[in-house]
């Protein structure tokens, strides 16, 4: 029995390794075209195809009666969060290396954590503290703030983390009752919406090949998603949680193959101390019982084992 539940481990591990991997090259591609179109109209083409991607999903499951009883408030300011945080996160590309966005967005599971201890009455130990400081420390370091490229966009660097934090919160203390596939069909249909409504005063023409590649993304991102999310149903959170530290090593090499981005050394210690703190704080949460990151990394809703 052990070694068919390591057997099992192995394979949703590998799907959840695949599914980060697939969202890094949604942004390889995005990192592209930012450079021709604007972020909002880039994030409108590819929602669409993670929408039907999703909504095959949601037909192989046969689970349309799951997604009847809906909060529209809930489903509404999470998606503006994510869709706040996406359009920064691309409009970045344009000016910061995947593996640096990448050292930023990975101080999420920090920010979670006061995130968790202010508007969620989560109890947080002074080595969890800590090691969010730490994390913090290593993104400054990663980061460079004072660098030219980190100084075009400033502000949106620093925000970005806290519009996805902010969805990860509204989704641990208001969305239980919300089924996966209302946050998967409603989600991407008011990400429609939203970049809809601030792409048609950026919208430029597309190409066909640039058309078919920013669909293609939006395929890999609803691909990713349902790999990941499936993955999250059986993998204890804290094995969970840490695969998607694999972004750092795969937005850094496609990086340097596509665009011959070449991570600073700052670049390094930083992302080890990022990552040594957010592994730090998700496997004490695991040996604590007291899981505000690692059951915001997986969806609240999802039916799962407990670990």
């Amino acid at each position: 029995m052990q070694s068919v539940t390591r057997g099992v481990y192995y394979k949703d591990f590998a799907l959840a390794l695949l599914g980060y991997f697939l969202f890094v090259c949604q942004d390889t591609v995005n990192k592209d075209l930012i450079t021709r179109y604007h972020a909002t109209q880039i994030v409108l083409f590819a929602s669409i195809a993670a929408l039907i991607t999703v909504i095959i999903y949601t037909q192989w499951k046969n689970a349309w009666h799951k997604i009847r009883k809906a909060s529209f408030t809930v489903h509404f300011f999470r998606t503006l969060t994510m869709f706040l945080a996406m359009s920064c996160f691309i409009y970045s590309t344009f000016f910061l290396p995947l593996t640096t966005l990448y050292s930023i967005i990975f101080t999420i599971p920090l920010l979670l954590t006061i995130g968790g201890a202010i508007f969620l009455n989560e109890k947080v130990s002074w080595r969890r503290y800590l090691a969010t400081s730490i994390g913090f420390i290593g993104a400054i370091i990663a980061i460079d703030p004072f660098s030219s490229e980190f100084t075009k966009i400033g502000i949106i660097a620093i925000l970005m983390p806290l519009f996805p934090t902010a969805s990860y919160l509204i989704v641990r203390k208001y969305g239980h009752q919300e089924t996966l596939y209302s946050f998967l069909i409603y989600g991407k249909l008011l990400m429609i919406l939203f970049s809809s409504l601030v792409a048609v005063y950026f919208y430029k023409p597309m190409p066909l090949n640039d058309l078919a590649t920013n669909l293609g993304s939006g395929i890999f991102r609803g691909i990713g998603i349902i790999f990941v999310i499936n993955s999250a149903r059986h993998l204890p959170s804290s094995i969970f949680a840490s695969a998607q530290y694999i972004q750092i090593l795969a937005g850094g090499i496609l990086g340097y193959l596509i665009f011959k981005d070449i991570p600073t050394m700052n670049v390094y210690i930083g992302s080890i101390l990022i990552i040594g703190a957010g592994l730090y704080i998700i496997l004490r949460e695991a040996k604590l019982g007291v899981n505000i990151v690692t059951s915001t990394t997986r969806h609240p809703t999802i039916p799962i084992k407990k670990d």
